[in-house]
């Protein structure tokens, strides 16, 4: 092995030792090579120990490497090799391959351009019965649920290692070489890079849902909309040949190639869905998949859907309501629909008795002192903060109807977590990190916390309509998105007011649809936050702190592993700011801890120590002979420059220090006062 490891460090490949069962190099570190070529001393080094296995690096470093991996026991190799030698005859013979040791094949060449990252070229969904792992073609995998309740596995059956991948290789055991010499690549050019990848994306199963359509912007009651309408009879064949496309082959699945392209194909049309995987298609982009009104935007309009939709209405597309058509009665509210389109509104306003009448109480808490059912709340902080372990722990105390914080009261109920920034193996290692420091039985919460990672799968919130739409109305309590920016469709400008409205109005539809709640795990700008007042606070637009109901956010504290909660809210009294002591895994209230003292940059000149008051120097100051309420105390320490938290945090100590006197019990309508317990024990003739 380490004269072969010799032979492609000197063809220019990053040639590494490897763990043959891990898959993975047999070096401590080694990203280095991801960037560098290693030196023939380093290679010798390596391999004169014993090693099972070697790996090559792919992309720039190794001279634009790309690997075509067939998985699944190879079983699209032969059909994908037919589809490349009748797009380009000859090009098959240029290739290096190899079988692997799971019964699958390696492609390999150079590339003339660099190569992007890793993708996925081929996929497939396989339902199976529960969430058991389950093997395929001795590759074990980790069932999910679907949308619909039921349990599947997606195989990647064709991927490719681009830039910064690995893979091993020949000579390692259960690798032979089948055609070529890997220290001899051919370099190919952009050209025939594409008929190679374009091969495998028409081969793929997993056809994506179609892009996110913008609801149509002048919707008629009770009419059907224009993009409805062309997504329904729209002659999508017709559009693509009139555009320069070329129907290759016709059949329920037909097969389009592109402008300008002489050979093969480049997209598929299956159930009036057009599914781009050529990446040179503009003006599509691949892979992805469009409905009949998108293409039609695309090529008539250049993805203007308003302008798209006002052509088709013109063309008879879409329909008007009647004149005589009756509008709906108050009783009878305008439809709704998870892609966020209602009917035109109608006036129906109601007096200020029948609105007392129609709506007599608030909608029910969810969060005590936070958040009501159909509300939305943002929990903010820095990146990496631990803002995600705070919402887990929230999670787990609405499933087992527990304080959160020790504070907020919890209405009992199931909790969906859909995450896109955690893999699953990090989401079921953390969970119950949180349940275990907070000494919550698994029982209490495993069946009722559930948990959707959708890292990778790029959803949005406009995609996530179906998602919603499958869910049963009622059945969470609390729905928990983390990452936020994650979910803001791509090229949208999140400083951009009108945008991120928008996004909140279909939060809100959907927290109205299901009759839940909505959190919203999002992250601050960079930079000190502690000049900011509490809605200022947040990435983005100012609209999110307006849209929401409840506006969290967590500041640092000048005493480190210390963060200052905060909050404005909609539907609830005004909530007091409370220092947060971190302690991993969980926050824990740190009430000993003045909210006022946020941290500062380091680069700033810190502010000149505030007067540092005793419970003594509180009751001289505000507190004589004559007997006083606690709250005309607290409004004179106020208006003195103190915050409510340091002068009810004094008024208790001097209480508790006997440094005043207490008059009457408290009792509603009658409320104790206090005097100096010096002043009330002198004597006359005492200096006071």
């Amino acid at each position: 092995m380490i004269e072969v490891a010799r032979q492609y460090q000197q063809a220019g490949l990053s040639v590494l030792p490897a763990n043959r069962s891990e898959k993975r190099p047999a070096l401590a570190g080694w990203k280095d090579y991801q960037s560098r070529l290693p030196t023939e001393a380093e290679v010798m080094a390596w391999f004169a120990n014993a090693h099972d296995a070697l790996c090559l690096v792919t992309g720039a470093v190794s001279g634009n490497l790309e690997l075509l991996d067939f998985d699944n026991g190879g079983e699209l190799f032969s059909r994908w090799a037919e589809l490349v030698e009748a797009e380009m005859p000859g090009l098959m013979g240029r290739l290096v391959i190899e079988t692997s040791q799971s019964g699958g094949w390696h492609v390999l060449y150079r590339c003339t351009e660099k190569v992007c990252g890793s993708i996925h070229l081929a996929q497939r969904i396989v339902s199976v019965p529960d969430d058991n792992p389950i093997a395929f073609a001795g590759k074990p995998y980790k069932p999910r649920r679907n949308a619909a309740g039921g349990w599947e596995v997606i195989l990647t059956l064709i991927e490719t290692r681009g830039e910064g991948g690995l893979f091993l290789c020949h000579p390692t055991p259960g690798y032979e070489m089948q055609q070529g010499e890997i220290e001899d690549l051919p370099v190919l050019t952009a050209e025939e890079r594409d008929v190679l990848l374009e091969a495998a994306w028409s081969l793929n199963e997993l056809i994506p849902s179609p892009v996110a359509v913008p609801s149509d912007p002048q919707p008629h009651n009770h009419g059907e909309r224009p993009g409805d309408a062309f997504n329904a009879r729209g002659d999508v064949t017709g559009l693509l040949v009139q555009h320069g496309w070329t129907l290759v082959r016709d059949g329920e699945n037909q097969y389009w190639r592109r402008p300008g392209k002489n050979k093969g194909w480049s997209a598929t049309l299956k159930d009036r869905v057009f599914y781009v995987f050529s990446s040179n298609a503009a003006p599509f982009d691949g892979p992805k998949a469009y409905g009949p009104f998108a293409v039609y935007t695309m090529l008539e309009h250049n993805g203007d859907y308003t302008k798209a939709a006002s052509t088709l209405r013109t063309q008879g597309y879409g329909s008007t309501p009647s004149p005589s058509s009756s509008p709906p009665s108050a009783s009878s509210p305008p439809s709704s629909s998870f892609d966020g389109t209602t009917s035109a509104l109608l006036p129906q306003p109601l007096s200020v008795r029948a609105l007392m009448s129609k709506y007599p109480n608030l909608r029910p808490p969810i969060l005590h002192g936070l958040l009501r059912e159909g509300e939305t709340m943002n929990l903010i902080s820095a990146p990496k903060a631990g803002k995600s372990w705070l919402a887990t722990d929230l999670a787990i105390c609405v499933a087992t109807g527990r304080d959160w914080l020790g504070q907020f009261g919890c209405e009992r109920g199931e909790v969906l977590i859909l995450d896109n920034e955690l893999h699953g193996e990090t989401s079921a290692n953390r969970i119950p990190k949180v349940a275990n420091a907070r000494g919550i039985p698994i029982d209490s919460y495993a069946d009722h916390v559930h948990v959707e990672n959708l890292r990778g799968r790029q959803q949005d919130v406009f995609s996530l309509a179906t998602y919603f739409q499958a869910l049963k109305p009622g059945r969470f309590k609390i729905i928990i998105l983390d990452a936020f920016y994650r979910f803001m469709p791509r090229d949208m400008d999140e400083n951009d007011n009108g945008t991120m409205a928008n996004l909140y109005n279909h939060i809100d539809r959907y927290a109205d649809l299901l009759r839940c709640s909505f959190v919203l795990i999002h992250h601050t700008t960079k930079g000190n936050q502690s000049g900011k007042s509490v809605t200022d606070v947040g990435a983005g637009a100012g609209s999110q702190s307006r849209a929401t109901d409840t506006h969290m956010v967590l500041r640092p504290h000048d005493e480190e592993d210390a963060v200052v909660l905060d909050a404005a809210v909609r539907s609830w009294p005004p909530v007091a700011p409370r220092c947060l002591r971190w302690s991993y895994p969980i926050w824990s209230p740190a009430d000993e801890l003045n909210p006022e003292e946020l941290r500062v940059d380091k680069g700033k000149k810190k502010a000149e120590k505030k007067e540092q008051w005793t419970p003594q120097a509180f009751v001289d100051a505000f507190i004589d002979d004559q007997p006083v309420t606690r709250s005309a105390i607290l409004t004179k320490a106020i208006d003195a420059g103190l915050s409510r938290w340091l002068a009810d945090n004094l008024l208790r100590a001097a209480d508790a220090d006997l440094l005043v006197t207490r008059h009457g019990e408290g009792k509603r309508g009658q409320p104790c006062t206090y005097t100096s317990a010096k002043l009330a024990g002198s004597t006359e003739g005492e200096l006071l």
